[in-house]
């Protein structure tokens, strides 16, 4: 019954676009956005989301250690496929950009693969400004050995203010 609910409230979310392809308006202080190759837009060429747009979105959660904890750490947030997918991505290259221009490439397939993950909490708390918020591209690195390496770590960027698709 769960599964259900939850599928209608993914189908029927306020952030699901209109007759127009046009996603609903953010009404709060835009904290990502996100360009490129997509079907569906609230912002000329682009999508804007608030946080209530991001908070509406099914969450995830990955436990894993990383660069900046060595002990295992809950994550949570929508996985970023899913945000891909429902403003109808066509393209393969995610570039995510930072608040300090700091940039990674990342391909669709890993993020699919890896079920990666736009956290929005660290621990049960809302990630902010002063702890690699408002997003952080969070990988299950305890799950797989091959994400282990200096390339996958390199990818795991905080303070995520873009997403362009190409």
């Amino acid at each position: 019954m769960m599964k259900y609910l939850a599928l209608a409230l993914f189908l029927f979310s306020p952030v699901l676009c209109s007759a127009e392809n046009k996603l609903t308006q953010p009404s709060g202080e835009i904290i990502l956005e996100v360009n490129g190759a997509t079907q569906h837009t609230n912002n000329a060429s682009s999508v804007h989301f608030d946080r209530a747009m991001i908070n509406a979105l099914p969450t995830s959660e990955i436990i894993t250690s990383n660069h900046v904890s060595d002990t295992p750490t809950i994550y949570t947030g929508p996985k970023l496929s899913l945000i891909l997918d429902r403003l109808g991505i066509i393209g393969n290259i995610v570039r995510v950009t930072a608040l300090d221009d700091y940039t990674a490439v990342l391909s669709r397939s890993d993020i699919q693969k890896y079920g990666v993950l736009l956290a929005t909490h660290e621990n049960g708390h809302q990630l902010t400004l002063d702890d690699r918020g408002p997003f952080f591209i969070v990988f299950p690195f305890d799950d797989f050995n091959e994400l282990k390496k200096d390339i996958y770590y390199t990818m795991s960027v905080w303070q995520v203010m873009s997403i362009d698709v190409q």
